[in-house]
């Protein structure tokens, strides 16, 4: 590779060389070798990189179609490295399917494992806030009843945004089909609290029944407003949004599976 020193500055190829610019510099080098498309697409020897690039191309439509069911829970919620995060997570999972060659490994097979299943509640989808520190109460959820529960729940202890009057707590349970990549949310009705409550239990159920098939996904959320001339304000910043998976499981006329 040389650096281009004449006054004109060229980019493209004449006679075999390639011009170009390399993080910002005018280089050129003798034009071949590297990968084509057609090289990639039919070469013995890029085997890898074609089973690379389709499993990467699964995983990303799988993310968008997981991430897009999280809308109610996220639509205020803004972090760029969000989408980064996931794609990593999410290709993580797939290696955890062991029973798909490899090129045809998905995640939603990845996630039929213990290991799958583990690596995504580990996920801090929303890291500046944390739903178990905040609540500082006992999140319980049942599978059968579809209900989630926090007892123990104690408003004096609650960490508040530093801006909140309000928060607004969100349960839903997401329904994914992996092999078709379609989704559905199921919430329940949200619970807006004051820093006036003094109740110490709270319940959620989803409102509407969820239909049988597909994998499922129980998720706690919280959003913190202010108050203001009477009306809550929904606050945006990250650390005013947080939420927590509690659980994944599937059903298969009607047993519930690990």
């Amino acid at each position: 590779m040389a650096k281009q020193k004449s006054i004109v500055k060229f980019t493209g190829t004449i006679d075999g060389i390639n011009f170009y610019y390399r993080k910002g510099v005018p280089v050129a080098r003798k034009a071949g070798g590297g990968f084509n498309k057609e090289t990639i697409k039919k070469s013995p020897k890029m085997e890898r990189v074609r089973e690379n690039n389709s499993e990467f191309g699964l995983c990303s439509r799988t993310k968008k179609v997981f991430k897009d069911s999280l809308y109610p829970f996220l639509m205020y919620y803004k972090d760029p490295t969000l989408h980064g995060r996931m794609m990593k997570v999410f290709q993580q999972i797939k290696t955890c399917d062991t029973v798909s060659e490899r090129g045809k490994r998905t995640v939603g097979k990845g996630l039929k494992t213990d290991k799958g299943k583990q690596l995504l509640k580990d996920f801090s989808f929303t890291p500046k806030r944390d739903i178990e520190t905040t609540l500082m109460g006992d999140i319980i959820f049942d599978r059968e009843s579809y209900k989630c529960q926090i007892s123990g729940f104690d408003i004096k202890q609650f960490k508040f945004h530093p801006n909140a009057t309000h928060f607004e707590l969100l349960f839903g349970i997401i329904r994914i089909d992996f092999d078709a990549l379609g989704s559905k949310t199921y919430m329940a009705t949200p619970v807006i609290i004051g820093k006036g409550f003094n109740d110490n239990h709270i319940e959620l159920v989803p409102e509407d029944t969820l239909e049988t098939g597909g994998m499922k996904f129980a998720f706690l959320g919280i959003r913190f407003y202010q108050e203001v001339s009477g009306n809550p304000d929904v606050l945006k910043a990250e650390s005013a949004t947080g939420i927590k998976l509690l659980d994944v499981f599937f059903i298969v006329n009607f047993f519930i599976l690990l």
